[in-house]
């Protein structure tokens, strides 16, 4: 029994839509309410460096994957010793 591996794909795609939106949720309420202090705008400025960072890394390492293979679940090896 196989899975493909675009099934892990589209479930990441999937959790970096809620976190983008999640994001763009407070990024909107740190720029309308939180400009108050440097540590404010600097930690602001922080998250977004660090996110762009992270989907910059996950893109580099999802990009270099075959998502057309299969992920093998229960295979059956008839020269396994466990079954």
């Amino acid at each position: 029994m196989g899975l493909p591996l675009s099934t892990f794909l589209f479930a990441y795609i999937i959790y970096v839509a809620g976190f983008l939106f999640f994001t763009f949720f407070n990024l909107f309420h740190m720029l309308k309410f939180g400009f108050v202090s440097f540590w404010a705008y600097f930690l602001t400025v922080a998250y977004i460096v660090a996110t762009v960072l992270a989907l910059f890394v996950s893109y580099f390492y999802i990009a270099q994957v075959d998502w057309t293979a299969m992920f093998q679940i229960l295979e059956v090896n008839p020269n396994s010793l466990l079954f």
